[in-house]
């Protein structure tokens, strides 16, 4: 029904000008505000050149049918997810197309209580805007619109006020920072935050336009300019951030990247060095999450893939901490978002308790080698290759949440249909690249079995 349009429990998201259109936006919003059924919706967004446009149809649609609007203006998504809570709206939106290149642009939904929305609110929406009918009222009971000028401030007091800092210690080591923001949302805020911990700043990529000065994820190999102004200013540490603000990797004192997964480690860590309890994360992300639990005696559990799924999970299981290996922390003191400047917090508190350097804590944490590639499905039904699978390994090895995954001592292998393309993820981690390329053959040759030819082969 939506050309180019890419639907998914995480929001829709496409292409300006082909999937992504002020009248797709307009639709969804319609659909969202009749599913909020009127009242307040909050909405914020990523400063990427096409969301201005993207904002105007979402007021529209939204005040056709009957919201009113509190607009956030630019920032990080974790901050508007907050403002939906905080200022008891019944939702939100929030105009972001994340780690996508430029052209796209995308719509994130939340709920009331500040969490995106769940796979079951998801499927409710999209009836509504595929089935309809919409909500839409008459001229006299159309929604206005309100620029909300505190979030900022609710946002930095709310941070810095978490139970788990030491705000006066951490702002006694005056610590040296750099951070790059790739121009995205966190620009402005994320600055101002290290500030409030007393930091020394040094921001890089961190002008608000929202032009990419390179590849917007994350990912050590977009760091080299960081990792530079780490070495050049003497830092203790850097933060890289994507273009929504919800992701978080850093950088140690000598500019080696830490990448996403001990980014997320490293924080968990210190969060149960404060308070232990259950940690959720999804089904892909590294073993050494598990080993940081098991070192606290503390459980840990796994859900599907997908932000609002780890949050569902936290919630379930009363969780401390929780997350997602792509830097995605999430800390429910605050609230069940992934938000990268509750995850600079949580990390400058542990810097500043510890005598070490940020390369000697990411030294005592397991590392694993992960390999992933895609496996091209062709005419192949995926839940049949799953089903193929089921039977070639041990049933009390073997977790259907979310495709096929099969767990051993030193790692695991799991393949599951990806959301957006006619692919199979395949997936393998172990604390050798040698074991780990060894489990990804056996895999893959099992699937090639399964689909009666032998299509992908590992070099």
């Amino acid at each position: 029904m939506f050309t180019g349009l890419m639907v998914g429990v995480s929001g829709i998201r496409g292409v300006v000008g082909e999937g992504m259109t002020p009248e797709v936006a307009m639709l969804w919003s319609g659909g969202f505000g009749t599913w909020v059924k009127g009242g307040k919706v909050v909405i914020g967004r990523d400063p990427r050149p096409s969301g201005e446009m993207i904002n105007f149809a979402v007021k529209a649609g939204l005040c056709a049918a009957g919201c009113d609007v509190d607009d956030v203006g630019v920032v990080p998504t974790p901050e508007a997810a907050l403002a939906v809570e905080r200022r008891n709206a019944n939702g939100g939106i929030i105009i972001t197309a994340s780690h996508n290149p430029q052209q796209w642009n995308a719509l994130k939904f939340v709920r009331p209580d500040g969490r995106m929305l769940t796979l079951q609110d998801f499927k409710e929406l999209e009836y509504i805007v595929t089935e309809g009918p919409l909500r839409s009222v008459g001229w006299d009971k159309l929604g206005t619109v309100y620029d909300w000028d505190g979030a900022d401030y609710m946002y930095l007091s709310s941070v810095t006020g978490m139970g788990i800092l030491n705000l006066e210690r951490i702002k006694s080591k005056r610590f040296k920072v750099a951070i790059d923001c790739v121009n995205g949302a966190g620009s402005k805020i994320y600055p101002e935050l290290l500030e409030a911990f007393g930091c020394d700043v040094y921001p890089i990529h961190s002008d608000g336009s929202g032009i990419f000065p390179h590849p917007p994820e994350p990912k050590p190999e977009n760091l080299g300019d960081l990792c530079e102004l780490v070495v050049r200013e003497h830092c203790n540490i850097g933060f890289a951030v994507d273009p929504d603000g919800d992701r978080l990797v850093t950088v140690d004192e000598k500019g080696v990247p830490v990448g996403e997964e001990l980014t997320l480690a490293l924080a968990i860590q210190a969060i149960l060095e404060y308070k232990q309890g259950p940690v959720v994360i999804n089904s892909l992300t590294s073993q050494v999450i598990e080993d940081v639990a098991q070192k606290f005696g503390v459980e840990c559990h796994r859900t599907r893939v997908g932000e609002a799924n780890v949050a569902a999970g936290m919630k379930e299981f009363n969780a401390v901490a929780g997350g997602e290996g792509n830097g995605g922390i999430i800390y429910p003191e605050l609230h069940l978002v992934r938000d990268g400047g509750v995850g600079m917090a949580i990390l400058l508190n542990y810097l500043s308790s510890s005598k070490k350097q940020v390369s000697e804590l990411k030294s005592a944490i397991p590392e694993y080698k992960m390999l992933k590639v895609s496996y091209p499905l062709k005419s192949s039904d995926p839940e049949d290759i799953i089903r193929y699978l089921s039977r070639c390994y041990p049933y009390d090895q073997s977790s259907l949440i979310d495709g096929l995954r099969i767990s051993y001592e030193d790692g695991w292998i799991q393949t599951r249909p990806s959301n957006t393309e006619p692919i199979m993820r395949v997936f393998s981690e172990f604390k050798t690249e040698e074991r780990a390329s060894e489990m990804m053959k056996d895999l893959l040759e099992n699937i090639n079995k399964s689909v009666g030819d032998d299509r992908f082969q590992l070099e």
